[in-house]
């Protein structure tokens, strides 16, 4: 059952916009993330957080907000797989 509202919760993301980071130390993150979403990748929506994503490049995951408002994408966590989810829950603690 988690694997289907899972896939449910899939979309194809692709952007142009900027990548922005929340945190100074994440800097190094930007060219990857831009590269994979300006390219198009699957993404997987926070159904909690309207805008708000996870997405997966190379080993890292990150956690992104791409406000309607705003031209531009903002880069909320960044993690190895296994310490992302982590890291975005507490992120949505403080945002």
């Amino acid at each position: 059952m988690h694997e289907i509202a899972r896939v449910a919760r899939t979309i194809w993301l692709r952007t142009d916009r900027p990548v922005v980071p929340t945190k100074t130390a994440d800097w190094h993150h930007l060219p990857a993330i831009e590269n994979a979403l300006h390219q198009g990748l699957f993404a997987i929506r926070d159904m909690k957080r309207a805008e708000f994503y996870e997405i997966e490049v190379a080993d890292n995951r990150y956690y992104i907000h791409i406000p309607s408002r705003i031209a531009g994408v903002y880069l909320i966590a960044a993690g190895r797989k296994s310490s992302v989810k982590r890291i975005a829950r507490q992120a949505q603690l403080t945002w």
